[in-house]
């Protein structure tokens, strides 16, 4: 139940029951003096004129306590004021530095105010006077949407008996709206009325901040539930706090069903292991090549199911501890897809190209070819007549016709074989290969083209390389096709620089370097802008496919087909580079 309170209600008259029995101890003690001074001093003074001498004795010892109980009374109400002014001046002073407007108020409608601080200018923009007189009601300028939400919650709380505590929008003298905290409780009933005390206080700034907060916080959930890659975050144990819909999509969760699980579960198990180690790594040392950066894992799906991903990891970090991981997931299977369909068009085109060249080189397999076939029949003639012969003096001579033949039907099937591993098409394959016995493959099957046409293939092959990861028949494919194109360009330019041309090989910092050194006419300007644009070609014959083919086979190595224009304008240099231990990339 509220107490009664009555005015002034910051300092209340107070009663000390204390002082009262002082006063009446004090009266009692010069009375009970008087009356037994008082016989005394009529006997001491029986021989005395006149009575009244006695009774102004009696009043004298009964004035003087009477009048120090006064006196005492007097310098103590002086004191009591003079701390009641005190403490009045300090609690003015408290009013004046609290961060907004104390009051005091009667629980009806529009709650008009029977005090309020000095705050309640820069509050509300109304003057303490116009509060206090009512000229002006709090109600009347706070927000209508908040009057309602506001008198519930506080009916109920001095209906519980407990203090309330509400946020609401006012509108200021100024038009301004402006939030304010209001924080108070019932202290009495005054006339019949409860009576509410309490402290209000701007906290516009705070809720302009929290509204672009949540503004902010919105847009970026927007752009992350717009994002194509998943976006997971999750504490520093790995459990995932939030994810996007790209996210839930990707490994066939809906809604919240990945909240709560560890991130692990989006893992195969065969991952799970290098997952903790960088977990324990980076948590000791602090440091982790991961971090920031993309590697390429295999995720897994809700039934089960795998598939390539590509993850970075980046860590959202306060003050001085980690809080959280931000884990960005890339799908990468439509690009291993496309990647595999680059991958096969392009040795199509290869095979394509290749066969091309086998039938522009026809008529020099089929010169290359009749040479041993004619061999292969004079010698096999010359053992039938040996036969028919009877006076072969022994079998040496059939012998040796017989080797001889041999070898000749061994060089065509070389050339035979050499053929159908250019005309065959066959899927992307690494193997480690010697780079010189490679090229020596490449000068034979080409030496009769360069024979018919009057020009001479030399090697330069540097010594003691290292084996080298590639595929042979597509490197064999970009020398060839190099060859030729110097073979054509010595013999537009009327090989007045010569007629050689240059195998090379050498060994670098970072692979095999392989050169093709011609001496025809260079490239000039206009052919450098289109030189490996697919279907442009300077020869009078051919697709225009060959350089381009070329240089996609070598970037699946690892490498770049470049060029460079001799010195003297005396031909031009191709050469490429085929890196130590370099996988043969699935795309272009």
């Amino acid at each position: 139940m509220h107490h009664e309170i009555r005015k002034p209600y910051i300092f209340p008259a107070r009663k000390n029951p204390s002082v009262f029995l002082l006063a009446l101890i004090s009266v009692l003690t010069g009375c009970i003096v008087a009356l037994i001074i008082l016989p005394y001093e009529f006997q001491l003074n029986q021989d005395a004129d006149t009575f009244v001498e006695m009774v102004m004795q009696v009043l004298r010892l009964f004035l003087i306590p009477l009048v120090a109980v006064l006196m005492y009374f007097f310098l103590k109400e002086k004191y009591r004021v003079r701390q009641i002014h005190i403490n009045a001046d300090r609690l003015e002073t408290l009013l004046k530095n609290l961060p907004g407007m104390a009051y005091r108020c009667f629980n009806r409608k529009n709650w008009p105010m029977d005090f309020v601080s000095e705050g309640c200018k820069a509050l509300c923009g109304y003057d303490r006077s116009e509060l206090e007189e009512q000229r002006v009601l709090w109600g009347s300028f706070t927000h209508p949407d908040e009057i309602e939400p506001v008198e519930r919650s506080i009916l109920e709380a001095v209906a519980n008996d407990e203090p309330f505590e509400v946020e609401y929008r006012i509108i200021t003298r100024d038009g301004d709206i402006k939030w304010v905290w209001e924080r108070g409780c019932a202290v009495g009933v005054m006339n019949g009325e409860t009576i509410l005390e309490g402290l209000i206080t701007d906290i516009n700034d705070r809720k302009l901040a929290e509204q672009a907060l949540m503004q902010a916080e919105s847009y970026a959930k927007a752009v992350v539930d717009a994002a194509v890659e998943a976006v997971i975050t999750t504490d520093d144990r790995g459990y995932i706090e939030t994810s996007n819909r790209a996210a839930q999509k990707m490994f066939d969760y809906s809604g919240d069903m990945l909240t709560g699980r560890n991130i692990l579960v989006l893992l195969p198990e065969t991952y799970h292991e290098d997952y903790e180690e960088f977990v324990t790594h980076y948590l000791s040392t602090n440091e982790s090549q991961m971090v920031g950066m993309g590697h390429e894992f295999t995720g897994k799906r809700r039934d089960n199911s795998e598939f390539p991903i590509h993850l970075s990891i980046s860590k959202v970090q306060y003050e001085s501890e980690c809080k959280k991981y931000v884990f960005l997931v890339r799908d990468l299977s439509a690009q291993r897809a496309a990647e595999k369909e680059v991958r096969e068009q392009r040795e199509q085109l290869a095979h394509v190209d290749r066969l091309n060249t086998l039938g522009e080189m026809a008529s020099v397999i089929a010169h290359e070819i009749n040479q041993p076939l004619t061999a292969i029949s004079m010698y096999a003639q010359s053992s039938l007549h040996l036969l028919d012969n009877d006076r072969i003096s022994g079998p040496q001579k059939l012998r040796d016709a017989l080797e001889k033949l041999i070898v000749q039907a061994r060089r065509a099937g070389s050339v035979i074989e050499r053929v159908q591993q250019m005309s065959r098409q066959q899927s992307c394959h690494s193997e480690k290969v010697d780079c010189n016995a490679l090229i020596k493959d490449v000068h034979k099957l080409a030496e009769v083209e360069a024979h018919i046409r009057d020009i001479v293939i030399t090697l330069k092959l540097s010594r003691l390389l290292p084996t080298i990861e590639c595929d042979p028949v597509q490197i064999q494919q970009v020398i060839l096709n190099l060859l030729r194109n110097g073979m054509e360009s010595m013999k537009k330019a009327g090989f007045r620089n010569g007629n050689r041309i240059i195998l090379r090989t050498s060994r670098t910092a970072t692979g095999v370097k392989i050169s093709v050194i011609d001496s025809g006419n260079g490239i000039n300007d206009k052919t450098m802008e289109q030189i490996y644009k697919p279907f442009s070609t300077t020869k009078d014959t051919g697709m225009g496919m060959g350089l381009s083919i070329s240089r996609s086979i070598i970037r699946a190595h690892g490498g770049q087909l470049e060029y460079i224009n001799n010195s003297n304008n005396c031909g031009v240099t191709f050469y490429f580079t085929l890196p130590f231990r370099q996988q043969i990339s699935n795309g272009s």
